[in-house]
């Protein structure tokens, strides 16, 4: 009976450290001005508050992950994957009646982006996924309005590359991070 060769690991392409997948340049300050500007509105509008408190890091998050993603088309395990907990303990610092509220909006938005990715991987990336699992724990049942604003704008993303790239630009890919945490900003504040 012969023998099987030993399978040989798959070849992996090392990632860049986080320091180096963060925005440059201008890109970066307007990242920073925005990311500022939000958590500013954040207690602004909800005052010295765990709601206010949840905001600010929430927006802060979303600002720096949408800018990495526009630039390097990933959102970093290193930021997305401490932000889950911390995500859910401000959450339930908020409001610790809901939790299981935030737990079954972070499990149904995140699963759904999972699945997705699973059947469909070069449609969606994971990080969009676990990213799907952060907004939900922090917004809760405000994770509806934050599924149809980033769908409205993802559409509207898309007619605007399908208008500039003509029919060729069926095939472009776009980041969706950015599009997440549009539709959670805006639910954030408005819901």
């Amino acid at each position: 009976m012969a023998s099987l060769p030993d399978a040989q690991p798959a070849a992996t392409v090392p990632r860049p450290p986080l320091s180096e997948r963060l925005p440059k340049g201008n890109r970066a300050i307007l990242a920073a001005g925005v990311g500022v500007f939000l958590v500013a509105a954040s207690f602004i509008r909800f005052g010295l508050s765990a709601h206010a408190l949840l905001g600010a890091f929430l927006v802060a998050v979303l600002t720096l992950l949408a800018a990495i993603d526009l630039e390097h088309r990933v959102l970093p395990n290193a930021i997305v994957l401490p932000s889950v907990p911390v995500a859910l303990a401000l959450a339930a610092l908020w409001q610790p009646h809901k939790v299981p509220i935030h737990l079954l909006a972070g499990a149904a938005f995140g699963g759904f982006l999972l699945i997705v990715s699973l059947v469909y991987p070069r449609g969606l990336g994971m990080g969009d996924a676990k990213l799907a699992l952060v907004i939900g724990l922090a917004l809760g049942s405000a994770t509806i309005g934050a599924v149809v604003v980033s769908s409205v704008a993802l559409w509207v993303g898309a007619l605007v590359v399908l208008v500039r790239g003509g029919l060729s630009a069926r095939k472009q890919t776009i980041p969706f991070g950015p599009y997440l945490a549009i539709g959670a900003i805006v639910a954030f504040f408005f819901s």
